[in-house]
């Protein structure tokens, strides 16, 4: 006869099968599917990373337990997030976290030349990074995403006039063939003869050539369209012999990443990838996991540089 306990143990395991199931198949058929469906997705994760930890952790340069930052030099860098800049008039999104009033930026340029910051370039970043040189104790990076027509048309003059330097993580399928007439009320993208004609100011580095969007990637919910790494992986060739930009640095869209499509960024030669996660960067950090800051048009840029710590608070939505 069969032990009470036995047909209670089957029962429970056959429920726990049937949630398996469900949480794999149908994730938002209830909320302990999708519980289960997300640790399912996390378990696959965590054991993608032990099997591939070597090459995840593998770094640049051997860098030194017992770094220390050069007396007089920087020992955190802020990389500033742009997105989208307009006059205060045209902003009709003022709670959007992506758009920045042009009255506010150029106030915010002013301050960084007023206090005689550097702003590094990226290959100068990376070096930091690695703990292979030092920059100055007033040091930033200007970063701008996606490749919007009005960074060229507002931040252009204002950083040229300071002799700033910035990057712009340009999202390749919307750079465009020829220069379109601006107007401030419409969003517009870069073109070639614009991207030629600001180098004195801009680098140009990827956002992926054509993943700037998101969909369902596992339990039903929406991610960017580049965490599935073979995707990614298409989509950079793609970017690079096409659309021209050859880089080894590279944003996050929408600043979703996990473990497969940093290892993709690794194989396809990324040595930098920035994410929307704030904070400061400092000499060792995880080349691939690189924090920056959001400066909105409410930001006192002063109050933020000056932080001792990395700021709390949600990373913004991309515009």
């Amino acid at each position: 006869m069969r032990k009470p306990w036995k047909k209670y143990m089957f029962a429970l395991l056959a429920m726990l099968l049937v949630v398996y199931v469900l949480g794999v198949n149908f994730p938002k058929s209830s909320i302990l599917a999708h519980k289960m469906c997300s640790s399912w997705v996390a378990a696959q994760n965590e054991l993608f990373y032990w099997q591939h930890r070597d090459e995840l952790n593998q770094r640049n340069v051997a860098l030194a337990a017992d770094y220390v930052v050069p007396q007089g030099t920087a020992d955190k860098v802020a990389v500033l997030m742009y997105h989208y800049i307009v006059p205060a008039k045209y902003n009709t999104e003022p709670k959007n976290n992506s758009i920045i009033n042009l009255e506010a930026f150029e106030k915010d340029m002013k301050y960084l030349y007023d206090n005689h910051y550097h702003t590094a370039t990226l290959q100068e970043l990376e070096k930091f990074v690695n703990e292979q040189a030092p920059l100055p104790q007033n040091t930033v990076v200007i970063s701008f995403d996606d490749g919007y027509q009005n960074n060229m048309i507002y931040a252009y003059p204002i950083m040229k006039k300071y002799g700033f330097h910035a990057t712009m993580f340009v999202i390749g399928s919307k750079i465009q063939a020829k220069t379109e007439t601006f107007d401030p009320t419409k969003t517009s993208y870069v073109s070639r003869e614009e991207m030629k004609a600001t180098t004195d100011v801009f680098e140009f580095n990827s956002h992926t050539y054509n993943l700037h969007f998101k969909e369902p990637l596992h339990c039903g919910d929406d991610y960017a369209a580049g965490m599935d790494p073979d995707r990614f992986v298409a989509d950079d060739h793609i970017m690079r012999t096409e659309a021209g930009i050859n880089t080894p640095y590279f944003a996050y869209p929408f600043g979703d990443f996990r473990m497969q499509m940093i290892y993709a960024l690794k194989q396809c030669g990324y040595r930098m990838a920035f994410t929307v996660h704030q904070g400061f960067i400092r000499p060792g950090d995880d080349p691939l996991q690189l924090k920056r800051l959001t400066v909105i048009s409410t930001t006192n840029i002063g109050e933020l540089l000056h932080m001792d710590h990395d700021p709390d608070g949600s990373a913004p939505v991309a515009f």
